[in-house]
């Protein structure tokens, strides 16, 4: 599932993903980092893809894989 298509799902704003993503997992994303992650503009770094996959994984429905970062759109 693409980022951008998991908040939609999850009905989360930007700064609500940001906000649990880090009590979750204790990183902290920018918001513009995570603007340019949902217009792909930059993909994430590995250690970065690990964190938003794990949060994914762990809150609301559906979850995004590093390879969500390389498909087509």
């Amino acid at each position: 599932m693409k980022l951008k298509e998991y908040l939609q799902v999850n009905k989360l704003t930007q700064n609500k993903f940001l906000e649990e993503m880090e009590k979750s997992t204790g990183y902290k994303m920018s918001q513009g980092g995570l603007s340019k992650y949902l217009i792909d503009i930059r993909t994430p770094k590995p250690s970065h893809m690990k964190y938003i996959r794990d949060f994914t994984k762990s809150f609301g429905e559906g979850k995004v894989e590093p390879n969500d970062f390389y498909s087509e759109s």
